[in-house]
Formats: structure tokens, sequence, C-alpha cells
């Protein structure tokens, strides 16, 4: 058995684990800076991976010809160099140019494939050479995100206090907003009321409820819709510019904290980061999580496949094998369920920020809240045919009359604790999706998209208003705003 030659398919097995296992991660992180992510689980599956290759090749090079073993390192070599090709992919490559540069690499490595497999040992050195740089690389880069997955780990493990504790009236009300995630308003009507057949509880809701039916969204990706709505702002960038590279404590959370305590959950990431010097505390709900084997099983998976390739039939085969359907029982688990289990009092006034995960992709959830085997790993686009957009479509209103059923539970308890007749309770979504054969996904100037649900209850409303003028949802604040002062002026007129 030559030494040499182990250590270099050793070498090469290393970086077949580290290149389908880092290139997910390190995307992850890079698209994501504000994610947490389980280190147990990262060092567990990377530190298996690695014996598990390891401890293979030795047995191929003990029991096996030098040629077969020559034959095996020649293999995780074209493995490798599929996996590299597989980060430049997911990290660089638009998504909309994925299937082009796939059939652009097997077009341009195939003839490339055949010849180092037909050659002899010699034209193997050079391989190993590149990878032997390329593993001084990744051991670098893989220590680089651990320490940072561990620092944000850490962030978002913490509880995030006021720096400035506010006296607070024992007589206010209380506001409860709620954001649902590629809600599309138009999906849920029937002609110009609610479909009762969809969402029973929104319809019922609406009778004692002011509704904007003209409310439109300014963004369709969640990043930039979620700014517009805590800055009440029209021109802005994403996230991360404004609440955590630029952060202005003169937004309307830290306004609203002057005389209320603000509470914040959901499973946008950046939030507990952004309003920690804001929040009485913040709770980020990521369904389980990065904590377990399942979810990074998911993600590695949903990053690493291209779409077309995961809705083809053999992917959606493959996806039922890799992720069973039990992994998928926890999500059912969601933070609107949980809004009420904060650490509130409600002997004072509070401000809960709720954004809720769903009715977004993918659409797993019959009415009933049953999780199916899922059938798209993703949203509408047009690598879908006009029959699989349909299917799709009926799968998202199936998802949303359990979005409806969750939003119902959790006027019940808002009622069950005596909070509903004393709340503002909003009700709103960062943007829609569409179905149209023509724009299927988020085009934001389709109606599907750009519609969304608004809607706001005050405190002793009991008839519902439909205000027909046309609004967009950075105008949250401003609405919330007068309808508190009016209600604060109508509790100070005398009774008649």
């Amino acid at each position: 058995m030559n030494s040499g030659s182990v250590f270099a398919t050793v070498l090469i097995g290393i970086n077949v684990v580290t290149l389908v296992f880092m290139a997910p991660l390190n995307s992850l992180i890079l698209a994501h800076p504000y994610e947490p992510v389980c280190i147990s689980c990262l060092f567990t599956a990377y530190g298996f991976g690695i014996l598990v290759v390891g401890f293979s090749l030795f047995l191929v090079h003990w029991w096996a010809d030098e040629k077969v073993a020559l034959l095996v390192q020649k293999i995780l070599s074209i493995v490798a160099l599929v996996s590299f090709l597989h980060l430049i992919q997911i990290t660089m490559i638009p998504s909309s140019s994925n299937t082009l540069y796939v059939i652009g690499c097997v077009v341009a490595l195939a003839p490339a494939v055949i010849g180092f497999l037909r050659g002899k040992k010699k034209t193997v050195i050079l391989v190993h050479q590149f990878f032997f740089v390329l593993f001084l690389y990744e051991a670098l880069n893989f220590g680089r995100i651990i320490l940072q997955a561990h620092e944000l780990e850490a962030n978002m493990e913490s509880t995030h206090k006021r720096v400035e504790q506010v006296a607070l009236s024992g007589n206010g009300h209380h506001v409860f907003w709620i954001i649902f995630d590629e809600f599309s308003l138009v999906q849920s009507l029937e002609g110009d009321e609610f479909d009762v057949s969809v969402v029973p509880n929104l319809a019922k809701f609406s009778e004692t409820s002011t509704w904007y039916p003209h409310a439109r969204t300014l963004y369709s990706k969640t990043s930039q819709a979620v700014s517009a709505l805590l800055l009440a702002k029209k021109d802005v960038l994403h996230f991360s510019h404004h609440f955590i590279d630029n952060f202005d404590s003169q937004n309307y959370l830290s306004f609203m904290a002057q005389n209320m305590e603000v509470f914040i959950l959901g499973y946008y990431l950046p939030y507990c980061h952004a309003f920690q010097q804001v929040a009485e505390r913040c709770r980020i709900y990521l369904d389980k999580g990065f904590t377990d084997y399942g979810h990074l099983a998911r993600h590695v998976w949903h990053r690493s496949v291209p779409g077309e390739l995961r809705n083809t039939k053999i992917g959606r085969k493959l996806r039922s094998l890799i992720l069973p359907q039990s992994d998928q029982l926890a999500l059912q688990g969601r933070p609107i369920t949980r809004a009420l289990s904060m650490g509130q009092s409600f002997d004072h006034p509070t401000f809960t920020y709720i954004h809720e995960g769903l009715p977004h992709y993918p659409f797993q959830f019959a009415s009933n809240g049953d999780v199916r085997q899922i059938v798209y790993d993703g949203g509408p686009s047009k690598d879908l045919s006009h029959d699989e957009l349909e299917e799709l479509q009926k799968f998202y209103r199936e998802q949303l009359t359990y979005v409806d059923s969750l939003f119902g539970e959790f006027v019940d308890q808002l009622k069950a604790k005596e909070l509903y007749a004393q709340s503002y309770i909003v009700v709103m979504s960062d943007h829609g999706t569409s179905f149209d054969p023509q724009k299927p996904g988020r085009v934001l100037e389709h109606e599907h998209v750009a519609r969304v649900p608004f809607l706001i209850k005050s405190p002793g409303q009991t008839h519902g208003v439909v205000n027909r003028r046309f609004i967009d949802t950075s105008e949250f604040f401003g609405v919330l705003l007068n309808k508190m002062e009016r209600v604060k002026h109508q509790s100070q007129l005398p009774p008649k």
C-alpha cells in the first residue's frame, strides 16, 4: 500500500466532504449574516463525514489493487470538482441563470472528465496539487465561519432588555401587529369580499375592523418590505442597511417603547439583533431552527440542488427519501400561536410585533393543518407548467385556510385573556405571490403580489368599515397613531 497515494486520496476525500457540506453553509452565512447555526451539528456532521470517507478510502487501499485505488482517486476528484462548481453556483450565479450554468458546465467538462478517467497516474498529480491548495483555503475559511457562527449563536440566545426603563400608564391599550409572509389578498377574496370558504376567521374579523382593500406593498422582497413597514418610508434598501449597519434609534418602535413595552417575535432573523435596545423581549422561531440535522439537511438540499432538478419526479422522490415526512411535523408550532407567551403581564400597555412565516412556500399544510408530502420544493416560477401552477395555487389556498385557523386561534386567546376589546389588532402582509403563467412568482406589478391585507381593529370597535382609499403599507404607523389619537380623544369626552 503506497502511503503517498493514500494521503492523496484522503486529501481529495476531505475536499469532497468540505465542498459538499461547506458550499451551502458558506452561502448561508454570506446571505444571512445573523443566522444562528448549531455549532455541534456542524462539527458532528463535518467530522463524521470526513471519518467515513477517510476510513472507506483506507479500506479501498488496503484490500484493492493500485488500479482500483487510482480509479477511486479520479472519481473523488471529479466529485470534488463538481462540488466546487456548486459552490460557485450558489454563491455567485443568479438563480435565473442556474440552468444555463449547469448545462455549460456539463458540456465543457464532459470531454475533460472522460480524458481524466482514461489518463495514467501521472495525470493525477496536478489535480492533487490543486486540491491541496484548495484544502488550505477551506481549512482557514471553515475556521472563520465556525467562529462567526458561534458569535451569532451567542447573540441570538441572549435575552435583550431595554437600556432605559420608562414609566408606563396602567390604563392604556395594547397593540398586536401581525405580519403574514407572502399573503396575497386577491387569493383570499371572492369578488370584493373575503372568501369565507378560504379565510372564515379573517372574514369575521373584517366585520369589526377597518379594512383597506386597496392597500399595496412597495416591495416584493421581505427585507425591503419589512423595512418600509417599520420605518414608514418608501425608499429603503434592505433590512441590514437600516437596522444593522446604520441603526437610527429614532424609529417608530423606539417611539412606542417610550410608553409601551415592546415584544418582538417571528422567524425573520435580524430582529433581535436590530431591536435589542427597544424590545423588552425578543424571540426568533426558526421552526426547529438550525439546531437539528433535519433542518440542516433541508437547507443543504435547497441550496445545493437547482430548482429544475428538485421539482423533477426523480428529485421529488429523492427528497422524500432524504428528508422524511417526520422532519416536517415540527413546523406546526407557529409564532402567532405563541404571541401571548412572551412574558407580557398586560398590566400596562404593550406593543407586540408578530412576523408569521406563513403562508410562504413550501405550501405543505393542508387546510386542517396536516403536513402533506411536499410536491413542490419552491414557489411559483416559469419553470412550472400551467397545470403545475394550478396545483400549486390549490396548495397555497389550502395553506391560507390553515393560516386563517391560526389567526382564529390567536383571536380566541385574546378573548380568553379579556384583551380583545381593549386592543389594536392589525393584520398585514409583506408581499403576495402570483400563480399567473405569464408572471409567476413575485412580480411586483402583478396585483396578486402587490395587493396585501391591511386590517386594523381599534379598542371598542364593533362595526366594520371599508376604507377604499389607495394606501401603501408604509403608512401603517400614521394610520395607527391617528386611530390612537382618536380613541384617546373619545375617551376624554364626557359621557352623554
